[in-house]
């Protein structure tokens, strides 16, 4: 069998329409669902870049015990353990996943894309004119400077090759498929889309309404976590942008999708589609990750998975998940053996609907920042570490977390804290020897 990894990045379930009513179009993601399994309730353990792909190429909690940080020369990486199976292993990356975080480990053939979104431009070419973009006061040099570079290497990308991202890193990968269809493979397509900058072309970028935030302001990296600076209709334009990068995505992942169909690969490929994060819109006075909140718009991910004969089709597991599963979900799928070290569970057996027993807790956060977990039914704790009050939400009566309960169960916010702090412990006294020694 082979195994196919889809990682996108900033996708939240409730722009996918598979979760539930949305007006985002999603027609490929959500054809894939109808032929898998989707699982409801899957989280980050840290919901941020390099930390999710850890978790997820390595099977181990950070958010307890290192920040955002490459691998570890200890660290497993999961490629490494399919190629010494005799697995042909390749991935293609825009993202952070890149030998700058040690992520390449174990894969035969490693494609980074240089002209995506962030990076500099190709070959040292000037930024091109971004005064069409409004930034909103206090946006930090850096930051100010994605955009202009993510315009710019759109426009040279398709001077250049006649082709942009993802559509490039879509297409190559079917060519390697092309190429290679004959070898079992582990395949690892890491795309940074959606992430902001929002320079989504035509004709993604139409089919969403407002085009245009307050006074035809264009805000394609909008900034927080102050929300001063927004007017009336510049949050409905935010989603907007937001909406037209995910059916973008949406659309060429389709296309790959389709060559595992032409080759004939479907029936003996699992493929995973998983989500390394979601995005705050305003729901909580904020844009974009900053303080890393753990409500659901942040730390909530799309999970879907699906291998013919194997998972049944259009099923759904509504129990607690997490992204630190992945890897031993997919040792177990190719028959072999897990190491030790991994902290998840494999998710197979639920997909394949067999009767498991659910997680009852979920344990989440971001290290140095805040900490929390949730309940099998659904309530969910937060430790904000002192910045400010710690919160307790039920979920399946207030999933926008909007009612805070802490004063109202004080009992039961105690109860999950000291389960938090128990979680805690292991790496706590990890941590004191190491400084005692």
């Amino acid at each position: 069998m082979n195994v196919l990894v889809i990682c996108l990045d900033t996708v939240r379930p409730d722009k996918v329409g598979a979760y539930g009513p949305t007006v985002v179009q999603t027609p490929n993601f959500d054809r894939f669902a109808e032929q898998g399994c989707l699982f409801t309730r899957a989280y980050a353990e840290c919901p941020n870049t390099i930390p999710a792909r850890t978790a997820m190429v390595a099977g181990i909690y950070t958010f307890t015990n290192r920040p955002w940080q490459a691998l570890e020369p200890d660290d497993l990486h999961i490629a490494e353990l399919f190629a010494a199976a005799g697995y042909l292993t390749a991935a293609f990356s825009d993202t952070p996943f890149n030998a700058g975080a040690n992520m390449q480990r174990g894969f035969d053939h490693f494609v980074h894309y240089p002209m995506g979104k962030c990076l500099p431009p190709l070959d040292d070419q000037p930024l091109m004119d971004a005064s069409e973009a409004f930034f909103p006061p206090g946006f930090p040099q850096n930051e100010y400077l994605f955009y202009p570079k993510t315009k710019t290497n759109r426009v040279l990308s398709k001077q250049k090759y006649g082709k942009y991202l993802p559509q490039m890193m879509v297409e190559e990968v079917a060519e390697w498929l092309t190429q290679h269809c004959a070898r079992d493979f582990f395949l690892w397509v890491d795309s940074f889309n959606p992430h902001e900058p929002w320079d989504t072309p035509e004709p993604f970028a139409g089919m969403y309404q407002p085009h245009r935030g307050s006074e035809g302001r264009y805000i394609p990296m909008p900034m927080g976590p102050d929300m001063s600076w927004t007017r009336p209709g510049d949050l409905e334009h935010v989603h907007a942008l937001y909406n037209a990068a995910i059916t973008e995505t949406d659309h060429w992942f389709g296309k790959l999708l389709d060559q595992l169909d032409e080759l004939g690969l479907t029936d003996n490929t699992l493929v995973v589609i998983v989500s390394d994060h979601g995005m705050p819109l305003g729901e909580h006075g904020t844009i974009r990750k900053f303080g890393y909140p753990i409500y659901e718009e942040l730390a909530h991910v799309v999970l879907m998975m699906r291998w013919p004969g194997e998972i049944p089709a259009g099923s759904r597991y509504n129990d607690l998940v997490s992204n630190v599963d992945l890897p031993e979900t997919l040792l177990e799928a190719a028959g072999l053996e897990v190491p030790e070290q991994t902290q998840g569970l494999s998710l197979l057996p639920a997909a394949r609907g067999q009767a498991v027993e659910p997680a009852q807790h979920l344990f989440l956060g971001a290290y140095n920042y805040r900490a929390g977990v949730v309940t099998a039914d659904g309530y969910k704790f937060i430790s904000n570490r002192g910045e400010r009050a710690n919160e307790l939400y039920c979920l399946p009566h207030d999933p926008s977390e909007q009612s805070n309960l802490i004063a109202e169960q004080p009992e039961l916010a105690a109860e999950l804290h000291r389960k938090l702090w128990d979680f805690h412990e292991p790496w706590r006294v990890k941590r004191s020897r190491h400084h005692r020694y």
